[in-house]
């Protein structure tokens, strides 16, 4: 489980994907990235402040990008019939 964290974050989403789900990155010159996660008729977006980035933002995203990598890792040893890596809920 997520610790409780400060600031303007106010939602908590879950997404169930039959695995035929879509994760895209969409860029733009004048504003920051947004990371679309899709499925079935249903995306949920991820998105930062429009057009400030601060320390926080890079240590937000590279968390993701940790988190996103070890869930990538897990889903294919489970299709493999391996044991999980870890067995701890909420640890990236």
């Amino acid at each position: 489980m997520m610790a409780a964290r400060k600031g303007g974050s106010w939602q908590r989403t879950a997404l169930h994907v039959d695995g035929k789900g879509q994760a895209t990155c969409t860029t733009y010159p004048d504003r920051t990235p947004v990371l679309a996660l899709g499925a079935g008729n249903a995306i949920v977006s991820v998105c930062l402040h429009a057009d400030t980035v601060t320390a926080e933002s890079v240590d937000f995203a590279r968390d993701l990008a940790h988190a996103a990598q070890a869930f990538a890792v897990e889903v294919e040893r489970r299709w493999r019939g391996l044991a999980s890596i870890k067995n701890t809920e909420g640890v990236a």
